[in-house]
Formats: structure tokens, sequence, C-alpha cells
């Protein structure tokens, strides 16, 4: 048995540091970003088919990637025939020494251990999500980690006591690990600083990991906790001060790799308190990476667990089915997919101490952040050479908002981490397939050349680029016909009615969402609705003033959208040009209204 208080204290960071690209390799990635420029302006400008060419090119690699990612299961699957066959060799041969068989490299593994975080969830939620990681396969511990330790918060501990009432145990962190990472970071530096030594911050972070590290040992061993063996914990619960979802996960992930280093774990699953796993959904996305040294990541694909809530949610579901899972497969091929979904995410434990506290401690635009967490975590992988996997043909079950004024505030979130990572960090491109630049490219800049042309239009009355009706049908009778064939999430006869209209329920607003996005890449918050205090008119107003900023965006573009559409009608009958504007105004007037009524108006 091995517990904290039988391990060595010192742990040490591991050698892996990830795979830097050589020099001929940077070049050549160099010289493939600057060809997927022309290439991709050719394949929308001068094509009559832009639209069909995209959807065509990305089912195209999005097979790819299920073939690769097929063929990292069928590797983890012979190297762990090939050591069984050693071991059964070596049962047979008892003149081979002992130290030989210590020198033998030993087969990867799948098993791992989950790190769920969440703050305040709805309980029965939790419950369920917690209930999932009981049949889930090769997870051998499970952390939670709650972002809260206020009477509110209890709610989330009695829902883990109660479903892991036995080998668990509950410990109050008592200062975030974040803070404390900061504190001796800043320390580490200044001592730099006042001994005349040029500022090191690879060794100002060390400083402050290993710190963080020996703390998590340390407070496992104050509460006496037995891990490993027959009689040792296997479900263990965080709670701290509230902060963010980005300190929690730092605590937990600090502990992680304490635990994991006492049980000899190699991965580590992550989610949020929301998601709910299937029996498969550890195993078959960690088998991706588990033969591959190469590989720091890994993350599946995601359903919506409630779907049928509001029709907002089946919108969004259908969203999920028909276009997540196509586009988040465009660089995966390569090992460079550039988003580790936060609900569903698998990283191998030696790539995490090199990262966690450049990743805590990140900053844009003279501000830190708190709100891109996995795209960040996913950006410091790539920059070290990491390989990130996704398994499309994977699955866990996510919640999404009820809400259009919640969707829309999380596609601005999710739109403004995107903008971060794909613009801010250029290097990234440098040392990575230029797959991932190409992908950029057409995520960054497609929506703003549609919003940019639509605009133009509605001004102009000039098209800027040729749209055919006909492109955009092909389009979303490929796709669907495709996902129909291969998607893994099949659907039910009652999702049906849902797949055209939730084609239009996220490409209209796309544009807008991400040109406002790249606009307001500086704001933080999560842009949910503030809680009242004090003066509750007050209280009232700076909400509403919230909301006309968070969301006054949808109910403008709209306005346009409406314009443009009746701009085409009155052309086509040829009206005159009274009539033109009383029908173009009529039209604006009826979508704002509509658009403001179902966002800012109604409840968030």
């Amino acid at each position: 048995m091995i517990s904290p208080k039988e391990k060595n204290d010192d742990f040490r960071e591991p050698v892996i540091q990830g795979h830097p690209p050589s020099t001929s390799r940077l070049l050549l990635n160099l010289l493939g970003c600057l060809l997927s420029i022309p290439i991709y302006y050719f394949s929308t400008v001068h094509s009559r088919y832009p639209v069909t060419l995209d959807i065509v090119i990305t089912i195209a690699l999005t097979e790819l990637n299920r073939y690769i990612v097929e063929g990292r299961r069928q590797d983890f699957a012979r190297s762990q025939q090939i050591q069984s066959h050693g071991r059964h060799s070596f049962d047979e041969k008892e003149e081979w020494s002992s130290l030989h068989l210590e020198t033998q490299p030993s087969a990867p593994s799948a098993e791992c251990m989950a790190a769920v975080v969440g703050w305040r969830e709805d309980p029965s939620l939790y419950a369920r999500a917690l209930e999932s990681y009981k049949s889930a396969r090769t997870c051998t511990f499970f952390l939670a980690g709650i972002d809260g330790d206020e009477k509110e918060d209890q709610d989330m501990v009695n829902v883990f006591c109660q479903v892991f009432p036995e080998n668990s145990a509950v410990i109050q962190i008592p200062e975030p690990l974040g803070e404390v990472a900061e504190r001796i970071r800043a320390k580490a530096m200044t001592l730099q600083r006042q001994n005349g030594l040029p500022i090191n911050e690879d060794e100002a972070n060390a400083a402050a990991m290993q710190a963080c590290l020996d703390l998590a040992r340390t407070i496992l061993r104050q509460h006496n906790l037995t891990i490993g063996g027959p009689k040792s914990i296997r479900h263990l619960c965080l709670n701290q001060r509230h902060m963010h979802k980005k300190g929690i996960m730092f605590t937990a992930y600090v502990f992680a790799l304490v635990i994991s280093d006492i049980l000899g774990i190699e991965f580590l699953w992550s989610s949020d308190s929301d998601t709910i796993v299937f029996p498969d959904s550890l195993e078959k996305t960690i088998n991706t990476i588990a033969s591959d040294p190469k590989a720091g990541g890994a993350s599946s694909g995601l359903v919506v667990h409630n779907s049928r809530e509001t029709a907002v949610t089946s919108l969004a579901s259908a969203v999920y089915w028909g276009e997540l899972y196509l586009t988040r497969s465009t660089p995966a091929c390569t090992g460079t997919s550039d988003c580790q979904s936060g609900p569903s995410t698998a990283f191998r434990l030696s790539a995490l101490p090199a990262i966690l506290v450049p990743w805590y401690m990140q900053i844009a635009f003279g501000k830190r952040m708190i709100v891109n967490e996995d795209r960040h975590l996913t950006t410091n992988l790539l920059l070290r050479g990491w390989n990130v996997v996704f398994a499309s043909d994977v699955l866990a079950a996510t919640d999404t908002p009820t809400t259009m004024a919640r969707w829309l505030r999380q596609q601005v979130r999710w739109a403004r981490a995107t903008h971060i990572e794909s613009l801010l960090r250029p290097k990234v491109y440098l040392v990575s397939h230029p797959l991932l630049f190409y992908g950029m490219v057409k995520r960054e800049f497609g929506p703003a050349i549609g919003a940019f042309a639509v605009t133009w239009f509605f001004f102009t009355g000039h098209q800027l680029i040729e749209i055919s009706l006909m492109d955009f049908v092909f389009r979303i009778l490929i796709s669907t016909t495709y996902n129909f064939v291969r998607n893994t999430h099949r659907l039910n006869m009652g999702d049906l009615k849902w797949i055209i209209p939730g084609v239009f329920f996220y490409y209209i607003p796309l544009p807008a969402v991400q040109i406002y996005s790249m606009l307001t890449m500086a704001a933080d918050g999560w842009g949910t609705s503030m809680r009242a205090s004090g003066d509750m008119e007050r209280a009232k107003k700076e909400s509403k003033r919230k909301a006309w900023f968070d969301l006054g965006f949808f109910v403008v573009w709209m306005g346009i959208v409406a314009g443009v559409l009746a701009k085409v009608i009155v052309i086509h009958w040829e009206l005159v040009w009274h009539e033109k504007m009383v029908c173009i105004t009529v039209s604006m007037g009826v979508a704002m209204w509509g658009a403001w009524r179902v966002t800012i108006r109604a409840p968030a």
C-alpha cells in the first residue's frame, strides 16, 4: 500500500517537455501557412460553389481524422498484445532476472483519473454527472473540484458524499493554489531582479509549480489520507474559496499530478459538473493517445443531454450534430486540434507541469484572462510540440443554454477566446502543421467576410460576393447526408425536424457574433446575468444596460439581415422608391423587435 506518508516528498517534474520541431520543419510550416492564404482565397472568391466545396473538403478531412484515430487505437491494441505476450514468455523463462524485467518498456495503459470541476451546479444534474463515472471504464480515481466554500456551495459537497459514500473524503483547501503559485512566482522573479539576474519566467514558473505540488502533498498528509492499496480512498472532493473556473481547475490539476504520481497513472480526464460521460467516453478518448509519446492531449465529441428542454436546446443539439462535429475535425487529422473542449478532455499528465502556471497567469490586453481556459491549455500544448487529437467518434453529453440570450452570450464568449488564441499567438502556427493555420483562416475570416458582404449590400445594393442559392442547398444536403451516414450520434425521429432550422439558427447570427466578439475581445466575465444587490432599481438599470452591451449587436444584425432580404425582394418586384423604403423599414422593424423580444427583454 502506498500513501502520501510513505511516498517521497519531492515531486520531480517529468523530463518530457514536448517535442519541438526542427529548423527545416519550421520553414516548411511557414511555407505551408503562406500557401494557405491564396488557396483559401481562390477556393472561395473564385469558386462558383464555394460553400459546397468547403463542406466537401471538410468531410474529406473528417474522414481522414477518423481513419487516423482508428489507426491510433490499433497501435494501442497491438502494444497491449505485445506486452501481454512478453509477460507470458517471461513466465516460461525463469532464468531471466528481475533486473532484466525492469528494463523492458512498459505497455501504455488507458487507465486514468478524472477531475470534474464546477460552481453551484444544479444538484440533480450534478448527481447525474457524478453517477455516470461509476460506469466509466478505466477511471481508477475520481477528483471533484468545487469553486466555493460558502453555505450555498454545501449542496454540491452533499451530492458528492451521497454519490460516493465509501472510499471518499472531502478536503477544504485553505488557500486556492492559483494564488499560491502567483505569489511564489512573483517572489522568484523579485529575487532574480534583486540579484541582478535577467528575469527567467521559466524558472519562476517551475518554482511556483513545485511549491504547489509540495503544498498539495502536505495537505493530503495532514488529512491522513491513504492513496493506493485495498483500503485507500478512490474519490476525493476539494472545495476552496470562490474564484473562477480557472482557479478551481488549477487546484484540481495540481492535486491530480500528486495523486497520479502516487498511483502511477499516466492520464487525466477533465470535465465540467454538468457533463455526463458514457461507459466508453474516457477509455476510447485516452486510447487514441496512449501509445503515442508525442500526444499530449485529446478530446471527444459532444452531444446535448437537455435537447428536449426548450426550442433553443433542440436547435443547439442540431448544431452540435450537424456543424460542430465537422468543424472541429478540420485540423485534427494532423494532431493539431486547436481546442480541447472543456467538458470532454484528456491530458497526458507529464505534459501538464510545464504549462499549468503559464496557463493560469495568462495576460491579454493588459488583464488576466479567466474565460478561455480550454483553448489556452490546448495552445500551450501545441506551442511545446505536443500533438492534440480529436476523437470525433467518441461522445460525452453536455448541457446547453436554454434561452436565446444565454446561447448568444455563450457563443460570444467562446468566440472571444478563439480570437485571443488564434490571433494573438502566431507562433503556434510556426511550430504546428499548416492545416492548423488554414483552419484558423477559414474560421476567423470566413464569417467576417460574410458579415462585411451582407452589410455592403445593405448600404449599397451591390453584391460583393456572388451568392448562389443552389450552393447553400447542396451544402445542406451533403452535410446532412454525411452526418446521417457517419455521425456517431444517431438522431431520433423527433429530432429530424430541427436539422434545417438548426442550420439557420447557427449561421445567421454567426457573422455578427464573429465581428462583435472581435471588437470586444478585451471584455471579460461569463456574460451571465448580474446578482442584484443594494438599490434594486439601480441594479435593474445596470442589468438592462449590460443586456444591451451583451446582446444589442444581435438586434442590430437581425435588422440588417431583414433589410437585405427585403431589398432583394423589392428589387425583384421592381417597386418604386417609396414602396421600397416602406417594405425595408417594416421588415427591419419587425426583425429587430423580434430579436429584442427573445434576447434583451426575455429573462436571461
